[in-house]
């Protein structure tokens, strides 16, 4: 979360990809950083919040985030995974 701020405020388009697991402690970075509605995709389970995942596994993973990253990036407002 914070190095999506940093990026943010030298003026990249940043998207902040949390597993749900860990959203309260994304969410108390985005607070401490000063912006407390930042926004963030939020993966769940079956993705496990350790990422100790196969290839197949990062293969799926990816090709559903890639459309919400591009959405957010391009200005969609979506906080989670369909």
């Amino acid at each position: 979360m914070r190095d999506a701020v940093e990026l943010e405020w030298a003026g990249i388009p940043t998207v902040c990809i949390v597993h749900h697991e860990l959203r309260e402690s994304a969410g108390a970075i985005a607070r401490i950083s000063g912006h407390p509605d930042y926004p963030m995709i939020t993966v769940d389970y079956p993705w496990i919040p350790t990422a100790t995942w196969s290839e197949a596994e990062i293969a799926e993973l990816a090709g559903a985030l890639a459309p919400v990253v591009r959405d957010r990036l391009l200005g969609a407002d979506q906080a989670s995974m369909p």
